[in-house]
């Protein structure tokens, strides 16, 4: 980095004190003066706590949601069987592309694209593992992943006018044929192309088989998927706000409980949110479900 080599030559750093980066995000960069994952206590216990039912994190701003799941992210890019990511609000728009279905007639159902999202990342996340990029069993699932990589990585900026156009239809040609050379099974869809909610309890098949094989099991693979910003343009007063949050929590709760923990899946979905959005009485927060930090 050439500052850091200017700074190194001028001695620049000589008897300075540095006291952290103002966010989370710029201490968990590898050109940070503080590595995050060097000096981060998780001293609210938040670990021991989500290695069970817990998976919403909430406190005012500042409180280090965001910093624990960038610790968490920063332990996974040197632990070889743990993967970790975020899908950010800040990214992504929820609302955008609900909206971008409705003008071009093509209504997106919230619970859906939400377990959409989690399904395909979590995937995404297995298919990446330097372990089984070679391997020919599952080159099929990553072709697939590959091939619809603008509805998985979603940028706003990206897929809502190709929503407006063409829907949310996914090209499932390798997932066919991942479906009969990996689980020796048909997938029973005729067409070329089909809308994504249509995929999910496929999706969540092929989940449950990759992420419960002997591979995984013998290597002890965790998976991490962190959805954070959600305060961005929330509006607590707003029906349509709420209603996006409550499916959120909804669609991430079941996944955690009736897929991962059912089938003994080492993975989770964690909400970081805001504590004002708790102010509103109509979220269902299950209190089982949740950890509040101080």
């Amino acid at each position: 980095m050439v500052f850091k080599k200017l700074a190194e030559q001028q001695g620049s750093q000589r008897g300075t004190i540095f006291l952290g980066a103002p966010e989370a995000e710029a201490e968990a960069n590898y050109n940070s003066q503080m590595p995050l994952s060097a000096v981060y206590k998780d001293h609210c216990e938040l670990i021991p706590s989500l290695a069970h039912e817990k998976f919403l994190i909430i406190g005012r701003k500042g409180t280090g949601k965001s910093a624990f799941a960038e610790y968490i992210c920063a332990i996974s890019q040197s632990e070889p069987n743990m993967f970790a990511k975020f899908i950010r609000q800040s990214d992504i728009s929820f609302e955008g592309i609900i909206q971008a279905g409705l003008e071009g007639g093509h209504p997106i159902n919230k619970d859906s694209l939400y377990q959409w999202l989690i399904l395909t990342n979590i995937l995404k996340l297995f298919s990446e593992n330097t372990a089984i990029k070679e391997s020919r069993d599952y080159n099929l699932l990553r072709q697939f992943l590959n091939k619809n990589s603008g509805y998985i990585d979603i940028r706003e900026s990206e897929v809502t006018e190709i929503i407006k156009k063409q829907g949310f239809d996914i090209n499932i040609d390798y997932l066919k044929r991942f479906f009969s050379t990996k689980l020796s099974k048909a997938l029973e869809i005729k067409q070329e192309k089909a809308p994504f909610y249509k995929l999910i309890p496929h999706l969540k098949e092929v989940l449950i088989s990759v992420l419960t094989s002997e591979f995984e099991r013998h290597n002890h693979n965790s998976y991490v998927l962190f959805f954070d910003d959600l305060d961005i343009g929330f509006d607590a007063q707003n029906p349509a706000s709420i209603k996006s949050l409550v499916s959120l929590i909804r669609a991430s709760k079941e996944i955690n409980n009736e897929l991962f923990a059912k089938n003994s899946i080492d993975a989770k979905v964690v909400l970081l949110l805001r504590e004002f959005n708790f102010e509103v009485r109509h979220s269902p927060m299950p209190p089982d479900g949740t950890l509040r930090i101080p």
